[in-house]
């Protein structure tokens, strides 16, 4: 299993489409971290880019997120490509939360960008 995490000094990007670059994880059985890895990004919008479609050829099937519109949320289940959002904070501590199970599903979509009409 592979991770994505929007990533920006080190920390959770609060806007997915704008981060630095995406922090991967790679995972063995036992969500243990086998090999991490940068990848980054064209900083286009998220909605608007091939962005979903390029995590996906690199078998990235989940994405843990800060903000992130409804129109990056579309996209990447298009690619099969689960969204959880809402995560602040480092890296390290998102992955984490994930792997303890301690974060919300529900959660705000960003809605205050109207440029990318998410």
């Amino acid at each position: 299993m592979k991770i994505a995490i929007p990533t920006k000094e080190n920390k959770v990007d609060d806007h997915f489409g704008h981060c630095e670059y995406f922090t991967v994880y790679e995972l063995n059985e036992d969500k243990e971290v086998m090999k991490s890895e940068k990848l980054e990004t064209s900083k286009e919008c998220g909605c608007k880019s091939n962005l979903a479609e390029e995590l996906s050829e690199k078998g990235i099937s989940l994405m843990l997120a800060g903000g992130i519109g409804g129109g990056a949320i579309a996209k990447l289940k298009q690619y099969n490509i689960e969204v959880i959002a809402g995560f602040k904070g480092s890296i390290d501590e998102a992955f984490d939360k994930w792997k303890n199970n301690e974060y919300l599903t529900n959660f705000s979509i960003c809605t205050e960008h109207d440029e990318c009409s998410h």
